[in-house]
């Protein structure tokens, strides 16, 4: 391999390093400092690298990702406090997350409840549709991953890159549990701004690294509620209106901070048809 592809390789692994931790724990402010210590390399070089891979500077990409979590718990949870929401996501004043808010999404946390009330672009064409859901604790999973942005058809080539993957190391692709994170919410999230992450699920008694774009973690163990979806493409996103602005804030529980994520039993990004049969597993905990 060329030495200009190994440098590209080590960068990537260590950008999804600090993505995974980010993600982790969106309360926290991380600095930096940190985050570079964490990967082993300078602030300066580290700044640098991400930028060039994400297209956004660290400090943006926080804030960016802290901002679409707040709107997200804004309008799935409406029982909870602007406050409460606020101190979710790390911000320690009401001036500082407002003005936040409003310079990313144009009008101010308040008022984004009020617009998504009158809102007539949610789709509830499924609202009709019996939602067979259960609640229970889903398991970790230990998994290789490939990060995407953008939610469209697109998804497929960090399906397919995963697929090459798993050849490589001799896995059955198509015997290994196959998960999609959920990010960002297309509704208020340009289509091809969302964040996507396909897993596929590890072999056990095999140690597996991270290589390049294929990164290596675990989904830990999560409490969710878990829907049982079937369609074909385009059908998942009228599922998630439903779940998440009808059964939600009529249910006992809240969006807990975790990404929701769908298992798959069959993956419309990968079969011909684009049918789907999925749990959506939506993290969530009591009010």
């Amino acid at each position: 391999m060329k030495q200009k592809q190994i440098t590209k390789n080590d960068h990537i692994e260590r950008v999804n390093e600090v993505l995974f931790y980010i993600h982790g724990d969106i309360e926290k402010n991380f600095s930096v400092e940190e985050l570079a210590t964490f990967v082993a390399t300078s602030p300066f070089h580290f700044n640098r690298i991400f930028k060039e891979l994400t297209h956004e500077s660290l400090h943006a990409y926080i804030k960016r990702v802290k901002l679409e979590h707040a709107a997200n718990l804004l309008l799935f949870n409406p029982d909870a406090t602007i406050t409460h929401i606020m101190h979710e996501v790390g911000f320690v004043s009401n001036a500082s997350f407002s003005q936040a808010f409003k310079e990313n999404f144009g009008v101010t946390p308040t008022k984004w409840r009020e617009v998504d009330k009158a809102n007539e672009n949610r789709d509830f064409s499924f609202a009709h549709k019996p939602l067979h859901v259960k609640i229970s604790s889903m398991p970790s999973f230990d998994v290789a991953y490939v990060r995407h942005k953008g939610y469209d058809r697109s998804i497929k080539t960090a399906w397919l890159k995963l697929q090459a993957w798993a050849l490589r190391q001799g896995i059955e692709f198509k015997e290994q549990t196959m998960i999609g994170l959920h990010h960002s919410n297309p509704r208020f999230v340009e289509s091809s701004q969302c964040h996507y992450v396909a897993c596929l699920e590890l072999p056990a008694k095999k140690k597996f690294y991270r290589s390049g774009e294929i990164g290596v973690m675990r989904i830990p163990q999560t409490f969710c509620a878990v829907f049982s979806l079937q369609g074909v493409y385009g059908d998942l996103k009228k599922f998630m209106d439903v779940i998440y602005h009808e059964w939600l804030p009529k249910s006992d529980y809240e969006k807990a901070s975790l990404p929701s994520f769908a298992v798959y039993r069959q993956n419309h990004f990968i079969n011909a048809d684009e049918t789907f049969d999925l749990d959506f597993c939506v993290p969530v905990r009591f009010k």
